[in-house]
């Protein structure tokens, strides 16, 4: 029996009280790759504009209520994951150049790469770091408290001495653009909607490690507007300390074997500036 054809790469995007400006330069940059052949619009309220959209291409779910970014994206892998190769989780913020999705599908595929995350940078060009390891208690608490402090461990916990201008895995990538594998997807089954917003990329992550590499490719450039909600907003700090309480809940507070392992593994292995041979 012959296998199903399988379409390329479905797009999924979650979207909540944002206007079509401030959608528009995302929808653009999808609809110009061929690749992206089904672009997934999950409405958790106030974008009902997305539903009148005339592209054969985008499809609308009206999820009916605010049920945060990891729900909502389950909601467009439970009804078309099968029918496409590749996921692509996509921020409402997110813009690049023409080619962009394809040349990362190309390194997907030729690769066998399951899953991928393409280099990133803010709007006014400045590198933005995406990757990185797996955060301990210490890590988020004092970014937020003691943001000197914070900032310091961000070094190392954000890889920033790490030669971003080579391929290499790592064991955290940011949830903003993140290239998987359906087939990973599927076994992953999406992700963990304990987490309202906030760390369920983290979570998504750590599962795949157990059944995938996840590859940095900077051979790809996205611009994203990462607006850190969280520390600028009552309600969006609530959301990210609610998340980490359930994350590290999951998996380990301060006795977390499996996460030094990860981490003590990626930072031998991850190209480095200024390394000594």
């Amino acid at each position: 029996m012959l296998e199903e054809k399988k379409m390329q790469v479905i797009a999924s995007i979650v979207l909540y009280h944002h206007s079509y400006e401030q959608v528009e330069n995302t929808l653009r940059s999808l609809l110009r790759e061929q690749c992206v052949e089904r672009i997934v619009l999950i409405d958790n309220g106030g974008s009902g504009w997305a539903s009148s959209l005339n592209n054969d291409r985008l499809y609308y779910i009206l999820s009916g209520y605010n049920v945060g970014f990891a729900q909502a994206h389950n909601l467009a892998i439970m009804l078309y994951l099968m029918d496409f190769k590749y996921f692509l989780i996509c921020n409402p913020d997110i813009s690049f150049t023409s080619g962009s999705v394809e040349c990362l599908y190309r390194f997907a595929c030729l690769g066998a790469h399951q899953f991928v995350s393409p280099r990133m940078c803010y709007s006014d060009g400045r590198f933005q770091y995406s990757c990185r390891l797996l955060p301990t208690p210490l890590n988020l608490l004092l970014r937020y408290f003691l943001p000197t402090l914070g900032r310091k461990m961000d070094v190392n916990y954000e890889l920033q001495q790490a030669d971003y201008n080579q391929t290499f895995f790592v064991p955290s990538v940011s949830g903003c653009f993140m290239l998987l594998k359906c087939e990973l997807l599927k076994k992953l089954h999406g992700f963990d909607e304990r987490y309202f917003m906030y760390l369920e990329d983290v979570d998504l992550c750590r599962r795949a490690l157990r059944l995938t590499n996840i590859v940095y490719f900077p051979g790809v450039t996205i611009t994203h507007l990462f607006g850190k909600g969280s520390y600028k907003n009552i309600t969006m700090l609530r959301y990210h300390i609610c998340s980490a309480i359930a994350y590290f809940n999951k998996w380990g507070w301060f006795f977390d074997r499996e996460r030094r392992q990860y981490n003590k593994q990626f930072l031998r292995d991850i190209p480095m500036l200024h390394q000594d041979n």
